[in-house]
């Protein structure tokens, strides 16, 4: 897979989605906020209560294309004209700007779709402790769309530039001590 397409959206797992995106991603950031809870005592020293909180969230910005690039992509269902490369044994198509806007409109807005982002190579997350499999530094994370939007420059009108903000939960692999 092209290093500027290790970051793939679907609707489910790899294996049980209906809608498996890969996006041209120039920048993706993880960050992770506490909420620890400062009360402050009259007369006294302020009071500390960290809960153990911790909330994730991720931001995609990229380019995407006005319309779908693959013009011999000809079959008529809701990939046409997308470029499309197989992975893990499953079809990704690279989406043009309004199939992006529209699928993530309808994924906020239902009840039943699971959203996964996977980032690069996911297939050994973390250092096993055995052997010598390494760490490949990618993950798959469950993510619910917060905020996304589309901005056009001038000069540009052939494609736009995005921003799409997940909250998301740990990624696939962490696991707490009890």
């Amino acid at each position: 897979m092209a290093a500027e397409l290790a970051v793939l959206l679907r609707d489910k797992d790899n294996a049980g989605a209906t809608t498996r995106l890969a996006l041209k991603v120039d920048q993706l950031s993880l960050a992770y906020s506490r909420t620890p809870i400062h009360i402050a005592i009259p007369f006294s020293e302020p009071q500390i209560f960290d809960l153990g909180t911790t909330r994730p969230t991720m931001t995609l910005s990229g380019v995407i294309d006005n319309i779908g690039t693959d013009t011999t992509n000809t079959t008529a269902n809701a990939f046409f004209n997308m470029e499309k490369f197989t992975t893990q044994g499953q079809t990704y198509y690279i989406p043009y700007k309004n199939y992006l806007e529209a699928k993530l409109i309808t994924w906020t807005t239902s009840e039943d779709v699971q959203i996964q982002i996977e980032i690069g190579d996911a297939t050994t997350p973390d250092y096993s402790g055995s052997g010598t499999t390494a760490s490949t530094g990618g993950g798959v994370y469950e993510v619910a769309v917060q905020q996304f939007q589309f901005t056009q420059t001038p000069g540009t009108e052939d494609r736009w530039q995005y921003s799409i903000q997940f909250v998301t939960k740990f990624r696939d692999g962490i696991a707490f001590s009890a």
